[in-house]
């Protein structure tokens, strides 16, 4: 915190004992439903639910013609995955009875000689919540964006987290009964192909995907944000 501090006390302006002070506001967004999670929160923290990323961007016509003739799996590592492990994901893919729609071309990009499966589709970004949508089930890396995306579309979801944050985020969707956790590994392939197929023969899983899906929908995030700034500070700037 010290150059915080010293630029502080340039500008005449209390300084910040530690890291935590310095992250706590007078009001904390926590952009997430408070049934994801369950903790209580202390004072002055609010569930706004998710800010999910909606552009209006359209999917692809190789995407959106992709033969649903076997399940659709979508594949998304954010920015945050590690290209070795990808890789070796996508290499599992080979001669499964399903398609996969894998946004992962720039970790790809740094991992030479990969050979894509012929039931595979590599592409660069997408629309995440339109993908979703479309997918059978999604293997994601557990960011909390990804995590939020996938628990709206309804669809089971097989959790390879790269940090800590992203186990803890997948755990909580596996508490909800359709999601399975798969460790961080040098190469974890065979476990996730493993959860792959549990999950796609798991009716109760779906079933509980769907369900939450609903309680998601019941969370407006940016309504939610925007109002609970304005009643907190909106009225104060009109006084």
């Amino acid at each position: 915190m010290g150059p915080v501090n010293k630029a502080a006390k340039h500008y005449g302006v209390a300084g910040y004992k530690s890291i935590f002070e310095y992250w706590r506001g007078d009001i904390t967004m926590v952009a997430e439903p408070a049934e994801f999670s369950g903790v209580k929160l202390p004072s002055n923290y609010y569930y706004t639910g998710p800010l999910i990323a909606r552009q209006d961007f359209p999917l692809p016509e190789e995407i959106k013609n992709i033969p649903r003739d076997k399940p659709l799996i979508y594949f998304a590592m954010g920015s945050s995955g590690t290209p070795q492990i990808i890789a070796k994901i996508i290499e599992s893919f080979e001669g499964k009875s399903y398609r996969v729609i894998a946004p992962v071309k720039q970790h790809l990009d740094k991992v030479p000689g990969v050979k894509i499966p012929s039931n595979v589709m590599v592409t660069d970004w997408l629309p995440a919540h339109l993908v979703n949508k479309l997918a059978d089930l999604s293997l994601i890396h557990g960011g909390i964006g990804t995590v939020m995306t996938a628990a709206y579309a309804g669809k089971p979801v097989v959790g390879v987290g790269m940090q800590l944050e992203q186990v803890a985020n997948i755990a909580c969707l596996v508490r909800k009964g359709f999601a399975i956790r798969v460790a961080k590994s040098k190469d974890p392939s065979k476990k996730v192909q493993e959860a792959i197929r549990l999950l796609l023969h798991d009716e109760d899983a779906k079933r509980k995907a769907q369900e939450f899906s609903k309680i998601m929908e019941k969370w407006d995030g940016p309504k939610m944000a925007a109002e609970l700034l304005y009643n907190k500070f909106g009225r104060l700037s009109k006084q």
